[in-house]
């Protein structure tokens, strides 16, 4: 055979394998603003797997692990949840139907917990506080 019939003929046969390692699901974490989140937790189920997004937001999944603990291939037709927290956001949740190769979600975007502070009617009478206006500890005078 020629040279190149046989960089062909290694391409077809080399090219299924390439195309099922390339299974993942991926996306990008932003904040209200728009400014990408750091160190966000993800979690994917069913999958036993959780990863961190790094500097610019974004995260990737290629493996699961199965009830022993090993590696296994993202699973074809599956749906997935994929679930984003972090301290001091709201967590959010995106149910994903997987089918083959690489998928990228849109973009999903983290709202900040707020607390909310309902209106008192009470009268505080700050004559009855304790008094706070003096140090308990010593004081330094100087030599």
């Amino acid at each position: 055979m020629k040279p190149r019939r046989w960089i062909l003929l290694a391409g077809l046969l080399l090219a299924p394998s390439a195309l099922a390692a390339n299974r993942s699901i991926g996306g990008a974490v932003v904040d209200r603003n728009g400014e990408a989140v750091a160190r966000a937790n993800i979690r994917i189920a069913p999958g036993n797997v959780e990863t961190v997004t790094d500097d610019t937001g974004r995260f990737r999944f290629e493996y699961l692990r199965d009830e022993t603990g090993n590696r296994t291939r993202l699973s074809r037709r599956t749906t997935y949840e994929v679930a984003v927290f972090k301290v001091g956001y709201h967590e959010e949740k995106v149910t994903v139907d997987y089918r083959r190769g690489e998928l990228m979600l849109p973009t999903i975007s983290l709202s900040e917990e707020t607390i909310k502070l309902d209106n008192s009617n009470a009268d505080i009478d700050v004559t009855a506080l304790p008094d706070r206006s003096q140090s308990a500890g010593g004081s330094y005078e100087g030599e």
